[in-house]
């Protein structure tokens, strides 16, 4: 039982596309478990659920995992599947406010941010700041986060770099309002699996299937097919 960040469901009912990138997410998710000879059910959930779900071992995996000491208590980091770049989008207009992420507290508004995701150690310190909370709006999915840009309830949000460019595509007024002003993190993110609920015998089934598939042809072939790059 694997995850994705998004319910197909949800992403109609806010009047979204669902992002290519999920369709390359259930892609990768499927490249493994055929190597390492397990069927394979995708379900979508709000990100932080799906954090408690994969501690609880009621899900086997997750995508785009950020590695932490936290997080390596519960989930198994089986490989790295692409580069990540955590990126601050902003409204055209205040882009000359922001030389830095601190100073999101010059801003007449928030940035929206997903609830539990990992954006490096300069995020890390400044959400635990209390005069930074009132800047910052939580969303539990993609969806919702986008959402938030689109409706003008945040005046920017922060972003994979990769996530940002797949939705200016899908949505040119947006790409019209909104820049990217700051580069925040950069850091390989990875395939996990519970080690609640994965045995360590098929965990280590799994590290070696993805070991077999990491950058080979049919791996490539998959990101060529919706843009990505491996490196």
């Amino acid at each position: 039982m694997a995850h994705l960040n998004e319910s197909k469901a949800d992403t109609a009912a806010e009047g979204l596309s669902l992002p290519r990138w999920y369709d390359l997410h259930a892609r990768l998710l499927h490249l493994l478990t055929d190597a390492a000879g397990c069927q394979l059910k995708v379900v979508g959930s709000p990100w932080p659920r799906s954090l408690t779900l994969l501690q609880q071992g009621k899900i086997d995996l997750m995508l785009t995992m950020s590695y932490t000491a936290e997080r390596a208590q519960y989930a198994d980091f089986i490989g790295v599947h692409y580069m990540e770049e955590s990126v601050l989008v902003l409204h055209k207009n205040y882009l000359n406010q922001v030389h830095q992420l601190s100073d999101i507290n010059l801003l007449p508004g928030s940035i929206g941010v997903l609830r539990d995701a990992y954006y490096g150690e300069a995020f890390e310190q400044l959400r635990h700041e209390k005069n930074y909370q009132p800047f910052l709006l939580y969303a539990n999915s993609l969806t919702q986060k986008l959402n938030m840009l689109k409706k003008g309830r945040v005046l920017g949000m922060i972003e994979d770099k990769t996530q940002y460019m797949e939705w200016s595509q899908l949505y040119p007024e947006l790409k019209q309002q909104y820049r990217l002003s700051l580069s925040l993190h950069k850091a390989p993110v990875y395939i996990v699996a519970s080690k609640v609920g994965v045995s360590p015998r098929l965990r280590q089934r799994l590290h070696q299937a993805w070991q077999q598939v990491y950058g080979k042809e049919k791996h490539r072939a998959i990101l060529a097919e919706f843009g990505w790059a491996l490196e």
